[in-house]
């Protein structure tokens, strides 16, 4: 995966489950996480979103202690109210832990409803895609 973005996680205590590694509900959150940081840097704030669909492939074991893992994103697909990702988290080594792919959709508060990308903001995304 080429990623377009990083974002540094820490790994904390609270984590880490019986068999001595994070449990993988976690992964979620560590996800979430690298992905609300990419939604700030992309749009100077985070705009209204909610995960539509999520899948999660986990690859390794990340074992506590170790303090740090990466989670990568890159846009993959850009509709009218919703964005495709594929996200990674990664080891301390650099090994994939878990691959993700989610689809979030951009969401009116006050409605209750997605709403499509502003002209603004789909300009942002797609610089963030490389085009």
């Amino acid at each position: 995966m080429d990623a377009m973005f990083e974002h540094a996680v820490n790994v904390r205590w609270r984590d880490v489950d019986a068999l001595g590694h994070v449990n993988h509900a976690v992964f979620l959150t560590y996800l979430e996480e690298g992905r609300d940081a990419f939604f700030a840097q992309t749009f100077g704030g985070e705009p209204d979103y909610v995960v539509a669909r999520i899948e999660v492939d986990l690859r390794a074991e990340v074992r506590y202690p170790e303090r740090r893992v990466t989670m990568r994103l890159e846009v993959e697909r850009l509709g009218t109210t919703s964005l495709t990702t594929r996200e990674q988290i990664l080891t301390p080594a650099q090994e994939v832990a878990a691959e993700a792919r989610v689809v979030t959709v951009r969401w009116d508060r006050r409605a209750r409803k997605p709403v499509p990308f502003s002209e603004a903001e789909r300009a942002r995304l797609t610089a963030a895609m490389g085009g």
